[in-house]
């Protein structure tokens, strides 16, 4: 009887220690799993993330426009907004280029 109490025991030790174990490991799994996603979708330096967040924003506009070319059916106005979008979205990502050229030029990498 002792011998199976010890054993049972003995088990529930082992299994307290299992479970705390993982407990204890799985923060530091979540902490290295978001560190990693934040460095996917910020990019590999400030101009990937500026990019990025430009390209969002282009999105987004584009799909604006697009929701009220639905609601009024305006086609002139469809396309002169588009392109206006187009053009504003160029500049900005001329403007990042430049800034990531100008910056690349002075050997700051």
């Amino acid at each position: 009887m002792k011998s199976k109490l010890k054993k049972i025991m003995g088990l529930a030790t082992a299994a307290t220690f299992a479970v705390s174990g993982a407990c204890a490991f799985v923060p530091v799994a979540a902490n290295t799993a978001c560190a990693h996603e934040q460095y996917a979708e910020s990019g590999s330096n400030f101009y990937s993330k500026r990019i990025k967040e430009e390209q969002q924003r282009h999105d987004s506009a584009v799909r604006a426009i697009r929701h009220e070319y639905r609601r009024d059916s305006d086609e002139q106005k469809y396309r002169r907004r588009m392109k206006e979008e187009q053009e504003r979205h160029d500049r900005a990502m001329e403007t990042i280029r430049h800034d990531y050229d100008s910056h690349a030029r002075h050997g700051h990498h």
